[in-house]
């Protein structure tokens, strides 16, 4: 048994070399791009030059998905093919959305990925509805993390980040990495791109582009997919970020009460009974660094009602799978991060428990 998954699992390293050696350009003669193939390049770069360049608020740039339903499927349909290590059907199926098949190398972990990510026009993109990276070939890795950003914004523009979700792709990369998770999403428009965000405005029109609280949207969509064929044993780290002004009280510790009375770190599972894996993150989190770490594990109760996550739609679909939502306050995640850096240290510690 033991010789035949070691067989196995040699076959599929020497196919995904085979395919970075060569054959990417015979799959690129089947699709409507130039290659599919491109050189290493750094994942965090790749996905924060990606985040600067996404539709700000009030831009009014993110495609209502409910228009092109067909699209949206193509998108869902691309993403199973990539999934399942078909990147010829995937490709194919992502050219009516102007959506590209990307093979390329982590340069900072060696590590293969695939990314599917809309070509981008003159005018921006097209359609505005994310990136997503899959780690390559998908059937070497037996992660079952997902680790996504609903709220990327791109702080680099006017009017960027104004809802404090300030780079909370970079803190989702590092665990993506840390974690050799399976999936990372992206969103592909500031959460108040059209105007307008949060669940009352955004349940019952598919206008919004805050992907958090539409189940319409492209984001969600795959989202289902992906934890849908992973089954119970899937589980999803959503990365955000909070700003300490924002929120009075302010959320209050409650894994070491007594040692600071303010918390800036916020657990969630979604629910208001927290979940065992929710618990083991918030208790990885403070013992990271018990002198700067203080967290808030939500339960429903005052301490921190205010980011329990309870009407996040990706939650509402777990499929049996385990949910954890975690805020960051300004004081941790910061563009500046000097030694000790604390947004990597959060992150480091998330991995460790998720992986």
């Amino acid at each position: 048994m033991r010789l035949t998954a070691a067989l196995t699992m040699a076959l599929v390293l020497a196919i995904s070399a085979c395919l970075s050696q060569g054959t990417a350009s015979t799959i690129s003669k089947h699709c409507s791009q130039d290659s599919v193939k491109e050189a290493p390049a750094d994942l965090e770069t790749a996905i924060d030059e990606f985040v600067q360049s996404i539709p700000a608020a009030d831009t009014f740039r993110y495609a209502d998905p409910k228009r092109d339903p067909e699209d949206v499927k193509a998108l869902v349909e691309g993403f199973a093919k990539v999934a399942g290590g078909d990147l010829v059907a995937a490709c194919q199926a992502l050219a009516p959305v102007a959506y590209r098949v990307v093979l390329t190398t982590d340069s900072k972990t060696g590590r293969d990925v695939v990314l599917l990510r809309e070509s981008r026009g003159g005018g921006g993109f097209a359609r505005a509805w994310g990136l997503y990276v899959v780690s390559w070939p998908p059937m070497a890795n037996p992660s079952t993390l997902t680790v996504e950003v609903p709220h990327a914004c791109p702080h680099t523009v006017p009017r960027g980040c104004e809802g404090g979700d300030r780079l909370t792709h970079l803190v989702a990369v590092k665990v993506f990495r840390e974690a050799n998770a399976r999936y990372l999403f992206i969103n592909g428009a500031d959460r108040r791109a059209n105007g307008m965000f949060g669940l009352s405005e955004c349940e019952q029109d598919s206008r919004c582009s805050d992907v958090a609280h539409q189940p319409e949207s492209p984001f969600e969509k795959i989202h289902e997919k992906a934890v849908a064929d992973l089954g119970s044993n899937t589980k999803v780290y959503q990365s955000h970020r909070f700003l300490s002004s924002n929120h009075d009280p302010p959320p209050m510790d409650n894994v070491s009460p007594g040692t600071s009375g303010t918390a800036n770190v916020v657990v969630s599972a979604g629910t208001t009974s927290p979940s065992p894996i929710a618990g083991d993150v918030a208790g990885g989190i403070e013992a990271a660094e018990r002198s700067f770490f203080h967290v808030c594990l939500f339960s429903g109760g005052p301490d921190c009602s205010q980011l329990g996550a309870t009407r996040n739609v990706q939650k509402d679909h777990m499929f049996g799978g385990r949910f954890v939502h975690v805020e960051a306050n300004d004081t941790v995640v910061r563009e500046s991060c000097e030694a000790p850096c604390r947004r990597d240290e959060l992150a480091a510690a998330i991995a460790g428990v998720m992986k």
